[in-house]
């Protein structure tokens, strides 16, 4: 593994792949029954939309009656109401299949605190428009939410007596109600309702499955204005509740809802595998309008079952564990996706479970009769999955049996990621261009306007798709000049790659390299000498002057025999080392990082055989690897023209530790005034789970800052700090405690010499696609790198922007996300942005832009190191070079 290949890794592929998973109850060995969900349905979404509501619907007044007392008729509750065009009851099975759908409708945005908008844009912010660069015409994945200028919408309290605890029964009661109160959303606590009911409060009367009483009472709270939390969350549910009519498969990930299409599944048959298209969506209020995002998204399913995976683990119980647990599952029978959290070797299909009647069955006799599906093996073991907290109170069985034979694996292995080929055809369905991007959004827009059923919910909300997607100015930043050794600039292509200047042009700061060490198998060294006299002439060439190394020469190819031979190299004062290695094994790549960055204090660089004698990218390697090394022992290959001085740019990232999920990294990364010096300073910090993170990153800022005042003998005058890692839900967690607590207790340290802090939240996982329009044509491409949008599509309550800072030629470019939560450096929006756009220039492990400022790469290049590999933290006397890279 060299260490070329895990920083390409790292920084150029997209992280945060969705898990996407909202799994269903499915059978289970406990008394909570199937939890089986009626297909017609969708995937629950907490909607309540009556078929032919549109009769109580009053433009002019939008006032509903009151709602006698009267109780209903007994066994009521076990009723259900279709979304389809006749209001009747269903029989015994409709009964069944509404109560098994309610348990999950809902479920997970039900028993989440809706929280208000968070206002970060500061109050004395006049714009945060900028001025710089060329204005250009742009298109994003968004679609205007168009509505009628009365549309209000009415919140009301519901309150059983007595209590009602699960959210399923709760939703499943109040559907009753639908022709007396018309369409309106529920999540268990508000009804949020365009009717203004006249009653106030409003008593209704059910019954449950017990024949027991149940009293309903409805209170109005009050309107539902544009700036509470549950505004948009309302939107969202109408929207959900329209693609649902899709008949698309709802999940859930880390970016928002998706929805993926199984009718429109593909099938890669030459890697077993099948790719299920679908979209994320969310909505919320922009600058002018409320606009929905919807961005293009993919599920890979293996063909194999589980039972194939695990026969190949033979009878070790241990071995198919370790394959299986923290898997996601989607079940043939239900297209449903599940997390693997155990295998119960003492449950097979033959064994039985009870059913909310009462019956006991077989799960081979369930599948049978429900499914049409036949069980095999009789004597497999059967995966466990756990329901989560919030799931159970939702109503689902606290433990779902699944049978191996029925489901099959999500995802990619490890093995399959490094087949070349496989991502290559795979990626031919997955990295879609613009214009192919385009056609999809367009698609879906076509099916919402176009098919009946999603019609009905948007109509009875009064609401409208606009077309066409949002068109809107923005601008391209100066293309920036790169400058090199002797003070020359020049100027990268058109793609921000200067990959050829850094050839022809002298590195701008190198050592001489005089003392240093290479540690290589003894069948490994002529092809190593080879590649070292190679990358000796290149380093002359950009002036850094490399001696002679001293080989170690070593006869096997174990993780001891370098761990050897690095404590005998470090025993001569050691510049650098390079340790060959003849594949990519982790555990030897842990074990020689750890040894040299935790225990010696001396960088190493990893280099693969497989790359030393590759000879179509041996070039580029050599040269690659010689930067490396150079920014290894202190020194910065290239630079920007920096216009301010007194500038400490910081960024700060954090990451699990990849053996204890408990343990969490945090990795600090500062420049110490690139106008004057191109030094950095670094730390890690280790926390637990629960302990306060704000205070390890104010402690590392403090020794960056004591570190800078020994180079400048003065404080810096303005600190911008770019924090990566935070969530939409940590945002006010952010504010309240790192921010607060720092600016306080750089206030304590410097008094009114205190530097002036700019705290700015970098986010890459975003759904947010830009596109450049072609005028006079309907041609569509990737918008150039330094296009900058800060209007339109960014958030009023925020002062926000967003950068595309990188060049792609294959897919879709992403931009980033840029939130000012606190500014007092007096820097207008302009210059903020144009700075942000130079920080992408300055990370070296890679001769072209990166996509979020260089500190935040480096950051997250340090915690994986740490988390993924050494799980410790790194000596101190490495703080000060750029040793990860």
């Amino acid at each position: 593994m060299s260490d070329k290949g895990i920083s390409q890794m790292s920084a150029g592929r997209a992280r945060g792949r969705g898990r996407g998973q909202q799994p269903e109850p499915g059978p289970s060995s406990g008394g909570n029954g199937n939890g089986r969900r009626d297909p017609t349905r969708g995937a629950g979404s907490g909607v309540v939309v009556h078929s032919q509501g549109g009769s109580y619907s009053d433009a002019a007044h939008r006032v509903r009656p009151g709602v006698p007392v009267q109780p209903l008729s007994a066994g009521r509750a076990t009723a259900h109401c279709t979304q389809g065009p006749s209001t009747s009851r269903g029989g015994p099975g409709d009964a069944q299949a509404a109560r098994s759908s309610d348990l999950s409708r809902g479920a997970r945005r039900g028993n989440r605190a809706i929280n208000d908008i968070i206002v970060t844009r500061p109050s004395a912010l006049n714009t945060k428009k900028g001025e710089t660069g060329e204005v250009i015409g742009l298109v994003a994945n968004y679609f205007r939410i168009l509505k009628k200028p009365e549309w209000n919408i009415y919140k009301y309290r519901v309150d059983f007596s007595p209590d009602i605890e699960l959210l399923g029964h709760r939703k499943a009661m109040m559907r009753h109600h639908v022709p007396r109160l018309g369409s309106f959303q529920f999540d268990g606590t508000i009804i949020f309702s365009p009717y203004k009911y006249q009653n106030d409060p409003m008593i209704l009367i059910d019954k449950d499955d017990k024949d027991q009483a149940i009293q309903i009472t409805i209170r109005f709270v009050g309107e539902l204005l544009a700036t509470d939390g549950q505004y948009t969350h309302l939107l969202n549910l109408i929207m959900r509740s329209t693609i649902e009519s899709l008949n698309m498969q709802r999940a859930y990930g880390p970016k928002g809802t998706k929805y993926f299409d199984a009718l429109q599944k593909i099938d890669i048959r030459e890697h077993n595998l099948q790719v299920w298209p679908g979209f994320s969506t969310s909505i919320r209020q922009h600058e002018t309008d409320i606009m929905i995002c919807a961005e293009v998204t993919h599920k890979v399913i293996r063909m194999e079952s589980c039972y194939r995976a695990m026969q190949e683990c033979g009878r070790n119980q241990d071995e198919v564990k370790r394959l299986l647990i923290g898997q996601n599952v989607v079940t043939e029978y239900n297209n449903l996706t599940y997390r693997i959290d155990d295998v119960d070797f003492q449950l097979s299909p033959k064994s039985s479970f009870e059913k909310k009647s009462g019956e006991k069955i077989t799960f081979i006799q369930y599948f049978r009769d429900r499914y049409n599906a036949t069980i095999r093996d009789p004597h497999q073991p059967l995966l466990v999955s756990r329901a989560k907290a919030r799931d159970i109170r939702a109503g689902r069985p606290e433990v779902v049996n699944l049978v191996p034979e029925l489901c099959r694996l999500t995802g990619l292995t490890d093995q399959q990621r490094t087949n070349n080929r496989l991502m290559r055809d795979m990626a031919q369905h997955t990295r879609i261009g613009p214009q192919m991007r385009i056609k999809r959004f367009v698609d879906l827009n076509r099916r919402i306007q176009n098919e009946q059923r999603a019609q009905e919910v948007m109509q009875k909300w009064e609401m409208k798709l606009d077309r066409h997607l949002v068109e809107f100015p923005g601008r391209v930043l100066p293309k920036e000049e790169i400058r090199f050794g002797g003070d020359i600039y020049d100027r990268p292509n058109n793609e921000a790659d200067w990959t050829f200047l850094t050839k022809k042009n002298r590195l701008f700061e190198c050592d001489r390299l005089v003392n240093w060490h290479v540690i290589c198998t003894d069948r490994d060294y002529n092809l190593t000498t080879k590649f070292l006299s190679m990358m000796m002439s290149t380093a002359g060439r950009a002036g850094f002057q490399i001696s002679n190394a001293k080989f170690i020469r070593i006869r096997d190819d174990r993780s001891t025999s370098y761990v050897h031979a690095i404590e005998q190299a470090c025993n001569d004062s050691t510049q650098i080392i390079m340790c060959v290695v003849p594949n990519q094994s982790g555990d030897r790549y842990s074990a020689i990082k750890k040894k040299s960055l935790v225990d010696r204090a001396v960088p190493t660089q990893v280099m693969w055989t497989r790359v030393m004698s590759n000879d179509k990218v041996l070039g580029g390697a050599v040269s690659k690897v010689m930067i490396q090394m150079n920014c290894k022992l202190g020194n910065a290959p290239w630079t920007v023209r920096i216009p301010l001085k007194g500038v400490m740019n910081c960024g700060f990232d954090v990451t699990f530790d990849a053996n204890d999920k408990s343990r969490s990294y945090g990795a600090f990364v500062s420049t110490m005034d690139l106008r004057q010096c191109n030094t950095y300073y670094s730390a890690i910090s280790q926390h637990r789970h629960g302990e306060e993170m704000s205070n390890f990153l104010v402690v590392n800022m403090m020794k960056a800052l004591k570190q800078y005042e020994q180079i400048h003998k003065e404080p810096p005058g303005r600190i911008i700090f770019y924090r990566d890692g935070v969530g939409e839900g940590d945002l006010s967690h952010v504010m309240e405690f790192e921010v607060r607590k720092l600016v306080d207790d750089l206030k304590k340290a410097y008094g009114e010499r205190a530097p002036k802090l700019a705290y700015i939240i970098v986010t890459k996982r975003i759904n947010t696609r830009i596109f450049k329009k072609i005028n006079g044509r309907d041609e569509i491409q990737n918008p150039p790198p330094g296009t900058v949008v800060d209007d339109v599509i960014t958030l009023p309550e925020r002062y926000d922007f967003f950068i595309v800072s990188q060049s792609t030629r294959q897919g879709t470019i992403a931009p980033t996300s840029y939130n000012v939560i606190y500014d007092q450096t007096g820097l207008p929006a302009d210059k903020i942005q144009i700075w942000t756009y130079k920080m992408t220039h300055l990370y070296y492990n890679w001769s072209g832009n990166v996509k979020v400022p260089a500190v935040c790469q480096y950051a997250q290049k340090l915690a994986i190191l740490v988390g993924q590999h050494i799980h410790a933290e790194p000596n101190a006397l490495l703080e000060k070079r750029l040793y990860f890279l």
